[in-house]
């Protein structure tokens, strides 16, 4: 790293194109059918496209699993569509990687374990983030903090909307792919999982999301950029975290996420142990 930028002085182009890299790995959870407000579609939270060896999973918090359906099919929003892509129960195995008594300390992380088949299908569309590639790297000589940007992703529940669009006849639900940029403080580790919080400052609240519902089971990257002709180009983001709590700052809120321990060491263990 050659010297520090402010996120409030990222160039909007290096952001876009950040954005729209990490959109390939984040999917959102709905709900779908008769029990859905109209139109029937609710967003339940957001999750991690992710493989290990050679299985695929989807990383996401233990609440948001909780929620989705044990039988028939979970709807899965892996980009606009008419008609969410929908998966069978059967063709899944859940993993419990991780649930505490209190909600605001966890642990709140599981695994989605995928067929082929239907990892597949969700390969066409996205992409699935590489845990074995940097897993030695983030585990024992990872970047220091203060490297890079910081980019929290996943689906925003407080910017749902629905509208008509000029090619439906009926209303549309439209659901928010929302990025929040900034540093994580206060990393700790409990047992077998780590936790760090991305802060939400007083000055930050105007445009920053009163409630961050949706985004639980959503990512985190670390990523490092360099200079090249007077220009900043990023380095391949480092997923570094999976958001899970949402809670009261000093002088804004907090977003509590498990940490690359949990991921790469507790998570990747289950997944890479699954039947």
């Amino acid at each position: 790293m050659d010297d520090v930028v402010l996120v409030k002085n990222l160039p909007s182009d290096f952001i876009d194109t950040v954005v729209q890299e990490l959109t390939a790995y984040v999917i959102a959870f709905l709900r779908v059918g008769e029990a859905a407000q109209n139109p029937p579609a609710d967003l339940l939270g957001s999750g991690v496209l992710v493989s290990v060896g050679t299985r695929r999973a989807i990383l996401t918090a233990h609440h948001v699993v909780q929620v989705l359906p044990t039988t028939d099919r979970i709807a899965l929003l892996l980009g606009r569509t008419t008609q969410p892509h929908t998966i069978d129960f059967s063709g899944v195995s859940v993993l419990n990687v991780g649930r505490g008594t209190e909600d605001a300390v966890g642990p709140d992380l599981s695994a989605i374990v995928l067929s082929p088949s239907i990892a597949g299908a969700i390969g066409a569309k996205k992409s699935f983030v590489n845990l074995d590639k940097y897993r030695g790297q983030l585990l024992t000589d990872p970047p220091a903090r203060d490297q890079g940007a910081w980019f929290a992703q996943g689906f925003l529940e407080e910017r749902t909307t629905v509208g008509f669009d000029r090619t439906e006849p009926d209303l549309t639900k439209y659901f928010y792919n929302f990025t929040g940029i900034g540093g994580p403080e206060n990393t700790e580790q409990l047992g077998a999982h780590d936790y760090f919080h991305l802060p939400i400052d007083g000055a930050a609240k105007s445009e920053a999301p009163t409630r961050w519902g949706g985004m639980s089971g959503g990512g985190v990257w670390q990523v490092p950029f360099k200079r090249e002709e007077g220009h900043l180009i990023h380095l391949p983001p480092l997923f570094s975290g999976i958001m899970f709590y949402q809670h009261a700052g000093a002088s804004g809120c907090e977003i509590r996420c498990h940490g690359r321990r949990s991921i790469y060491q507790t998570a990747f263990s289950a997944i890479n142990g699954a039947p």
